[in-house]
């Protein structure tokens, strides 16, 4: 089962478009699983199918499942990195941070809505990290999450 990893999840999340977007993005950025959990309202009913089908055409892994603490059940990954929006991380996801992170069996946790995760969410993650920009709403947080964590961009400060 280590051929699904990194595993890339989209977690709480209530709209449809979002659900699509984080598709094409993970895809784009060269992931090849991705997971929703916990999808309510349109995202559950149309966002999944969409999302699924989206998944299908790029050849991708795809799972809709209820709650973060499945995710890790079903795959007993080595780390749980949880990615936040400053100030709620304990860390920067930076290239420090992708170093550490070389050869193990990781899933990234997003937060589908703004403002992310809620501490209930976060108390779920091995580590918690923050993407060092401001304000960039839920798809601005995924989008340049997965591009740090593709270890191909960086922040050099």
């Amino acid at each position: 089962m280590s051929n699904v990893f990194p595993i890339i999840c989209l977690h709480n999340v209530n709209s449809s478009k979002t659900c699509n977007d984080f598709v094409k993005i993970a895809s784009g950025m060269g992931y090849k699983t991705v997971i929703i959990t916990n999808a309510q309202g349109s995202a559950a009913q149309t966002g999944v199918p969409g999302a699924q089908k989206l998944a299908l055409k790029a050849g991708l892994n795809f799972m809709a499942l209820g709650d973060i603490s499945d995710l890790q059940e079903l795959f007993s990954p080595d780390l749980t990195i949880l990615v936040t929006p400053p100030p709620y991380g304990e860390k920067n996801l930076d290239s420090e941070f992708i170093k550490g992170i070389e050869g193990k069996r990781w899933i990234a946790v997003f937060g589908g809505n703004d403002p992310g995760l809620s501490r209930k969410d976060i108390s779920k993650g091995d580590e918690v990290v923050q993407v060092p920009a401001g304000d960039i709403g839920s798809v601005g947080m995924l989008t340049l999450g997965l591009a740090l964590l593709t270890g191909k961009f960086s922040f050099n400060r």
